[in-house]
């Protein structure tokens, strides 16, 4: 049975409850970062503290924890739930308050760890990739806050699930691609690497800044730059990054191949580079 902890206590995960008064229930008022862990060591802890620590700044919660606190607090639950290769969610609300949308009165903040397995390494599924549509609805992406808030990607989700695909691409009023639901999207085109820019609407991903780093130190030409929706037609190659997927190929896009169909070469060397970085970053 998996274990939750719940403002500092573990508990079973069927029994955790938080209160029916919490923001983050009544308006997805809160934050959540999800940390890998690659035999029994978190990726980059910090960096994903650091991102939880400017968008709580941004919002006005107070985390109740520092940098080690944060990385304790993942590390004790994923140890608890007996797992080595883990996804380590940690979800902030701004707490308990009146149910009414102005924050005045709330807190002190909910703190909410969970874990799970994390995905096992699939070639089959690596050489297959991943079909993806582009969300029929504009949609803008999350931005720099990793929001609770997360009823666009959930939709955006639901209708490639709907259309017979894995994954949504959600584009801003501009006609410009911001993410995906679940991931941030990388594309090639004449040889050049590029991945939206957080102006678009994307989330300035962990993984996301670990493939830009890997793909300046392999010099692979890369930049952050507006990805129209046109232009995807024309990408030799397109890869969603995230902690759960690491570097995923795109073969298939509104039911046409990407390309030949098949992961294409700048996708193999940033994947091996990506966890060139892991096993770096873990044995330092």
């Amino acid at each position: 049975m998996s274990v939750v902890c719940v403002n500092g206590r573990f508990v079973a995960a069927k029994a955790a409850r938080v209160s029916a008064l919490d923001r983050g229930f009544l308006y997805g008022d809160g934050l959540f970062e999800t940390v890998r862990a690659y035999g029994g060591r978190l990726f980059l802890p910090g960096d994903h503290f650091d991102r939880l620590a400017k968008g709580a700044e941004a919002v006005g919660i107070v985390p109740p924890f520092d940098a080690d606190g944060f990385a304790d607090l993942l590390e004790a639950t994923r140890e608890r739930n007996g797992l080595t290769d883990a996804l380590v969610r940690l979800t902030l609300t701004r707490g308990e308050g009146p149910p009414v949308p102005d924050p005045a009165g709330s807190g002190p903040p909910t703190v909410v760890v969970t874990a799970r397995p994390a995905p096992r390494d699939d070639p089959a599924a690596w050489q297959r990739g991943l079909s993806v549509v582009v969300a029929r609805q504009v949609r803008a992406g999350q931005g720099a806050l990793k929001s609770t808030s997360f009823l666009t990607h959930v939709l955006a989700l639901k209708e490639a699930r709907e259309r017979g695909a894995d994954e949504a691409l959600l584009v801003n009023p501009a006609g410009e691609v911001a993410e995906g639901s679940v991931g941030n999207l990388f594309g090639v085109w004449a040889g050049r690497l590029a991945t939206p820019d957080p102006g678009a609407g994307a989330l300035p991903g962990v993984t996301r800044g670990v493939v830009l780093d890997r793909a300046r130190r392999l010099r692979i030409p890369a930049e952050e730059r507006a990805v129209p929706v046109k232009a995807l037609e024309d990408a030799e190659e397109l890869f969603l990054a995230g902690t759960g997927w690491e570097v995923m190929p795109v073969t298939r896009l509104e039911g046409r191949p990407v390309g030949p169909g098949l992961p294409g070469p700048v996708t193999e060397r940033l994947r091996r580079a990506y966890r060139e970085a892991v096993r770096a970053a873990l044995s330092a």
